[in-house]
């Protein structure tokens, strides 16, 4: 039952998104991806790569923290075979197999790769929840209820990493819910899965330069977007446009849809309504970024994860055994 819900989710975005189309004017939006130039179009797609790159050298510090030795090459190619992971399994959770390909290729155990996947979203999330309460600050005035909104989100996910820090409040948990019979989990083997996932666990103050590089990269990425945007002649000054965009993200980072496919898009016409911006315009420009942001390079993941030759199905329990 959980899982036919699951694999419902992502249709609540698309629902969302032809409603959407189904509110604007189709004509013009297919006239603004009609009237981009080639060359503006290749620039574009290229503006994937920087964002890509100071993602891997992010993950690439985490995981000298945690001793997990594998090339950067390797790592973006993973990076690649998450992207198209996510993209085929509802609400983006095939990203983490990229834990298994981390694992044949280091040669860690599953919870060490396991732990080190989870750090890295997370101080992406926690980077991204900081931007958008600054744009929360922004956009205040209009939409009073959504900074509070933002904080208290922040407020959680930033306390249960701390938690997730801890192996004494986490081993704790764990036990409790692990150490019954619809489980079957013996403590040993509890306390062994335990120990491997903390092994090399970073302190919260070694994970402060990845905390600023991801920050860098938030930024850098909207800050293409927000370049990207003159092409659709969306004219909204530059901090504004950054800060309203990190909102949108967290907005569409709830698990209902394929990338945030649908729920971005309504973000981005109720924020960006402060500006009198056409909707068709937020629309198009949206759709084009979903395609070079996400869509490019999960088909760049897929042919790798072809030619890697490995092919993981995560509810497999013999996958994760």
């Amino acid at each position: 039952m959980i899982m036919n819900i699951r694999k419902l989710l992502p249709a609540i975005g698309i629902i969302v998104l032809i409603y959407i189309l189904t509110n604007v004017d189709i004509e013009t939006i297919i006239s603004d991806f009609s009237s981009l130039k080639p060359v503006y179009l290749i620039l574009s797609f290229m503006s994937i790569f920087p964002i890509l790159f100071i993602t891997n050298f992010e993950w690439q510090l985490i995981l000298k923290k945690q001793k997990i030795n594998v090339s950067y090459t390797y790592s973006l190619k993973n990076i690649f075979i998450g992207y198209f992971y996510g993209f085929i399994t509802p609400g983006g959770l095939g990203g983490y197999t990229r834990i298994l390909y981390l694992k044949d290729k280091s040669g860690e155990p599953l919870q060490k790769c396991a732990s080190n996947i989870i750090i890295l979203n997370t101080i992406d999330y926690i980077s991204l929840l900081l931007l958008s309460i600054i744009g929360g600050i922004l956009v205040s005035s209009t939409f009073p209820h959504l900074l509070s909104l933002i904080v208290v989100i922040f407020m959680i996910v930033f306390f249960l990493f701390l938690l997730f820090l801890k192996r004494d409040i986490l081993t704790n948990f764990l036990n409790r819910i692990f150490i019954h019979k619809f489980f079957n989990m013996s403590r040993d083997k509890m306390n062994s899965s335990i120990d491997s996932f903390f092994i090399d666990m970073p302190s919260p103050r070694a994970l402060l330069i990845p905390f600023i590089v991801s920050m860098l990269g938030w930024i850098l990425a909207f800050s293409e977007f927000f370049l990207i945007s003159k092409l659709f002649s969306i004219e909204v000054p530059y901090v504004y446009f950054v800060l309203i965009i990190a909102i949108a993200n967290v907005i569409a980072s709830l698990p209902i849809t394929i990338y945030g496919l649908g729920t971005r898009e309504i973000a981005m016409i109720s924020l960006f309504s402060i500006f009198n911006i056409a909707q068709e315009k937020i629309v198009s420009l949206s759709l084009f970024w979903f395609v070079v942001i996400w869509l490019f390079p999960s088909i760049i993941g897929a042919v790798i994860a072809l030619r890697e030759g490995k092919h993981y199905n995560l509810h497999d329990p013999k996958v994760i055994s």
